[in-house]
This record gives C-alpha cells, sequence and structure tokens, in this order.
C-alpha cells in the first residue's frame, strides 16, 4: 500500500529524521528550569511591585525586600540558624518516633488478624482526633518545652505512616507471595524478599504526607512554650505586629518543608530504582 514503509530482513532501520526528533536534554532542562522557577519569579516581582506603589498596604503584607532584610538580620546574627536547628531536632525526633511506631503497628496489624483485630478500633478513634486537641494534655504530661511539641509531631504522623504501611502489607499480591513460598522463601527472607519491597511505595507516600504534617504541627507545638525555634520567634513577631519577620518566618518554614520533600523524592527514586512510571 502506498504510505507503508517496509523493511527487508538483512537491511537496517532508516536513521530518525534530526528536525523530527525530540528536544535535546539541554532544551528540556531549560524548560524544567522555567517552568519550575520562572512563574515564582514573576509573581515575587508583581509582589514588589504592588506593594512599592501602594496597590497592597505594606502593614498587612510587606514586600518581599522587606522580608529578605528582616531575615538577613536574623542570618548575621545567628538566631535563624539557632531557630532552626532547633525546630529541626524537634522535627526529627516526632518524626522519627512516628515512623517506628507506624511502620512497625501498621506491618503487625496488616500481617495478623489477632493484632488488627486488637488495634483497629483504637487507631481509628485516635486518627479521628486533630493533633491540636491534644495540647492541654501535652502541656500537663510533659510541661513546656521540646516534648510536647515533639509529641504533638508524632501524634500527627504516625496515623499517616501506620495506615499507608498497612495498605501496602495488604496489597501486596498473592501470586508473588505464592510464588517465594514455591521457591523456599520463608520468615524472614519472606519478608525482606517480598513483603517489604512491594509495600514500600505505599510506606513512602506515607512519609512524604506525615513530614509536610511534622512541619505543621512544630509550629503549633513551639506557639505553646517552646523556648526557641521558628514557631516560637514567629509568635514573638506577631505579640510586637512585626509583620515582615512573621511572613518572613512563614515562608522560611514553607521553604524547609520544600526541601524536606525534596530529599523524600530523592530517597523514593533510590529506594523504588526498579520501579519506573510515566514520570520516568
Amino acid at each position: 500500500d502506498q504510505g507503508r514503509l517496509e523493511i527487508m530482513p538483512g537491511t537496517a532501520a532508516p536513521e530518525p529524521d534530526p528536525k523530527h526528533a525530540g528536544p535535546s536534554a539541554g532544551v528540556r532542562f531549560g524548560r524544567d528550569v522555567l517552568a519550575r522557577w520562572g512563574f515564582t519569579v514573576v509573581l515575587v516581582a508583581v509582589w514588589e511591585i504592588a506593594v512599592r506603589v501602594g496597590i497592597i498596604d505594606y502593614h498587612f503584607f510587606p514586600a518581599p525586600s522587606s522580608l529578605f532584610q528582616a531575615t538577613w538580620i536574623d542570618i548575621t546574627s545567628g538566631k535563624l540558624a539557632s531557630d532552626s536547628w532547633g525546630s529541626f531536632q524537634r522535627v526529627v525526633a516526632g518524626l522519627s518516633i512516628g515512623i517506628a511506631v507506624g511502620v512497625i503497628l501498621g506491618m503487625a496489624m496488616a500481617m495478623s488478624r489477632v493484632v488488627d483485630a486488637m488495634f483497629s478500633l483504637p487507631v481509628q478513634v485516635l486518627r479521628a482526633i486533630p493533633p491540636i486537641t491534644w495540647i492541654g494534655f501535652a502541656i500537663l504530661w510533659f510541661g513546656l518545652g521540646s516534648r510536647p511539641a515533639i509529641f504533638l509531631i508524632f501524634l500527627g504522623v504516625v496515623f499517616p505512616i501506620l495506615l499507608s504501611t498497612y495498605a501496602g502489607v495488604r496489597q501486596v499480591d498473592l501470586i508473588y507471595l505464592r510464588a517465594a513460598r514455591n521457591l523456599g522463601a520463608r520468615g524472614w527472607m519472606l519478608f525482606r524478599e517480598v513483603i517489604l519491597p512491594a509495600a514500600m511505595p505505599s510506606i513512602l507516600t506515607g512519609l512524604r504526607v506525615s513530614i509536610g504534617l511534622a512541619w505543621i504541627l512544630m509550629v503549633v507545638g513551639e506557639l505553646i512554650g517552646a523556648p526557641s525555634g521558628l514557631g516560637a520567634t514567629l509568635m514573638r513577631a506577631q505579640d510586637y505586629d512585626q509583620t515582615d519577620r512573621m511572613l518572613a518566618y512563614m515562608l522560611v518554614i514553607g521553604f524547609y518543608g520544600y526541601v524536606s520533600d525534596l530529599g523524600v523524592n530523592r530517597l523514593t527514586d533510590y529506594l523504588l530504582r526498579w520501579q519506573r512510571g510515566m514520570g520516568d
């Protein structure tokens, strides 16, 4: 038929026409950078201009240049580094405890009917209670300082991790389990080679959700009596009507959350390098 290209046996396939080839790696990289940062740069520029010409009241929403000045003062004095370190320690502590409890309990519930029956009702009831409502008990049990913040972070992250782990283990295909057992896999080997890799995508999704919640609850926890930290400084700035420092620290917290999310994405790419999807 006309228009059909037939390749006879023994002949090489024709080379693709460079004119119709896809964009080069450099072009794709530039396009990705423009898409990622271009809109943000334009948005910041419009924000700055709107404040300077009086469209936006400076007191209610300071300009980006003012935020930079407020942040630079705390950077040069070392205050931002000290606050960031204190908040980072609380996030890591609460997140680590939440991940350990959530993964262990989630796997136990998914792999044992008895454990599932024991913990299912308490987990479903407790996860419906907002962590912020535990503030009174957190202060009563742990006093003021870092421990109430760590407790609130733990409460916020443990249930997403637990449920994602539970779902990941329960969704392991029985065909894989039967094939592994037929090949002699039992006990720890079956868990390590089949169950854990199959559940890992779901666990990492829960981890990504939990990290965002950890930064949110870090601020809430530090508002109730932490001596230092990003949330504590944010609260003091609010008391003294320092809107530029308030907004600057809000954006700093958001930036840390963004960096944490990037870290989880890199970890996901490494641990799931055997898995390929649409984004690859």
